[in-house]
């Protein structure tokens, strides 16, 4: 394609709606609302309409980033009424980036909204080097809103995955099963070779990686507002739940975030992430001055691991200053020392001093 700066090479794809991508038809994402988003973190723009946003990912000659590192194609998407279009600008040579990097500007001008994956700390600034080396505007981010997927996702899902990166996502989250796909670090090597060559089948498989990944993110934005709009009997995931329970407390919300909490514990099967649930409700109901329903966590707590030293505390304050009885917080108080004494915990002269008190009081 010209432009007042030269040509480069365009690629458009079109997905009708109704194609599915994994779990879902690519189409369900215009269904995403701006209160799944807030939720999830993220700030988009007050009328925000994912039709009027833009799906962007890079592929670069490094992964470092900094002046040396290019972005040889950058992929978009725009969701329609009735389609999604992909649009896949590639340099075929370094002076072909200017053209590049102007017919971006357009596009990111028809938008408000930007939605990328990890373009908060790489393709965007990546791309802002690139526009000011260049001594090109980079008029489509003015007054812009950005949306990045992988910090939404490690809302919901950094509990339950090792990693969150896409290709995660894709296999555990959103049954997607990419096929003969090249790996990432493969790319930059493989689009030196097509300058050395000039054999142009070396970017077919770049150009397909590319549009996959727009395509994933389409579905990603759907789940991750799908989830977000999950009422606690509708979960089947404990750490869905828990996510869900997270975003409760963060608005303020304690009712509710008590209930995705029960949600979780119901599905559990993990010892580690049950005492985390019970930990979350003890402090919600602490907050709401509900100190007895607190007690009974703390108390499930000490039962499923003996070494919590912050139930224990808990329970002892408890005893001491909520139900004034006070043998019940000796003894609770002396288990937790002995803890203390045999972990060598930064908590014992705390502990020292609380029972001491303890027992000044039960003599009167």
């Amino acid at each position: 394609m010209s432009t007042p700066f030269g040509s480069c090479y365009v690629v458009q794809k079109i997905v009708p709606l109704n194609e599915k991508h994994g779990l879902w038809p690519v189409g369900k994402a215009l269904q995403v609302t701006t209160s799944s988003i807030k939720k999830l973190g993220q700030h988009p723009p007050q009328d925000f309409k994912i039709s009027n946003s833009l799906f962007l990912d890079t592929e670069t000659t490094g992964l470092a980033g900094g002046t040396g590192t290019y972005a040889f194609l950058v992929g978009t998407g725009r969701l329609t009424a009735t389609q999604l279009v992909t649009k896949q600008f590639l340099m075929r040579d370094y002076n072909e980036e200017l053209a590049l990097l102007y017919l971006l500007d357009q596009e990111l001008q028809k938008t408000d909204t930007t939605i990328s994956f990890n373009g908060k700390t790489f393709d965007l600034p990546l791309l802002q080097t690139r526009f000011t080396i260049s001594r090109l505007g980079f008029r489509g981010t003015h007054n812009h809103h950005h949306l990045d997927l992988l910090h939404m996702s490690r809302k919901l899902w950094r509990l339950r995955l090792e990693s969150c990166s896409l290709n995660s996502l894709e296999r555990n989250i959103l049954g997607i099963a990419r096929n003969n796909d090249i790996p990432g670090f493969e790319i930059p090597r493989r689009y030196f070779e097509f300058l050395q060559t000039g054999r142009g089948e070396l970017l077919q498989d770049i150009l397909h990686h590319n549009v996959i990944d727009l395509i994933s993110m389409v579905t990603l934005i759907y789940h991750l507002g799908l989830t977000t709009e999950l009422d606690p009997e509708e979960c089947h995931c404990p750490w869905e739940a828990e996510a869900l329970a997270q975003i409760a407390i963060n608005e303020g919300d304690h009712h509710l975030a008590i209930l995705y909490l029960e949600a979780a514990r119901q599905l559990c099967t993990e010892t580690d992430q049950l005492l985390r649930l019970l930990h979350l409700g003890a402090a919600i109901y602490k907050r709401q001055g509900r100190y007895q329903k607190a007690a009974a966590l703390w108390q499930q707590i000490v039962k499923l691991a003996e070494d919590d030293l912050v139930a224990y505390e808990e329970l002892a304050k408890f005893y001491e200053h909520r139900a004034k009885d006070l043998g019940a917080a000796d003894q609770i108080t002396r288990r937790a020392l002995a803890i203390a004494w045999q972990t060598k915990s930064p908590k014992t002269p705390a502990l020292e001093h609380r029972l001491k008190r303890i027992e000044r009081k039960a003599l009167g």
